[in-house]
């Protein structure tokens, strides 16, 4: 069953669009993430950087994994296109408006620091 889950970031530093969500940041930074959901769960995902933003970084797999040994709520990995992508998620079943919008902020948050770290830009 489909869930109204826009209905549930109203009122937040969050602007939804489609299935994407632009979050806005206090220091003037925003990311956007977009929510696919299952029948059990919302999943939050998000683009950190395109493959041609990250290509120069050398041993870019092992960062990525050594940020994963330290990551809470968030995963990160490189896609068949080369992209930095993170991904969250959050079941259903006893969910409240502040745990959904904290997922989102916090998949925005991390994706906006790992680019940052990597790129020193704002892109996504």
């Amino acid at each position: 069953m489909k869930t109204n889950w826009k209905a549930l970031l109203k009122g937040s530093n969050m602007r939804v669009q489609g299935e994407e969500v632009t979050v806005y940041f206090d220091h003037g930074r925003k990311h956007t993430v977009w929510v696919d959901e299952t029948s059990g769960t919302f999943e939050i995902q998000s683009v950190v950087a395109k493959a041609a933003a990250v290509q120069h970084i050398p041993n870019l797999p092992m960062r990525i994994w050594q940020v994963n040994r330290s990551a809470q709520l968030v995963g990160f990995r490189l896609d068949a296109r080369g992209r930095i992508c993170a991904r969250g998620w959050v079941p259903k079943e006893g969910l409240t408006v502040e745990e959904f919008q904290q997922v989102v902020r916090r998949v925005a948050e991390e994706a906006d620091r790992l680019e940052f770290l990597l790129t020193g830009m704002d892109l996504q």
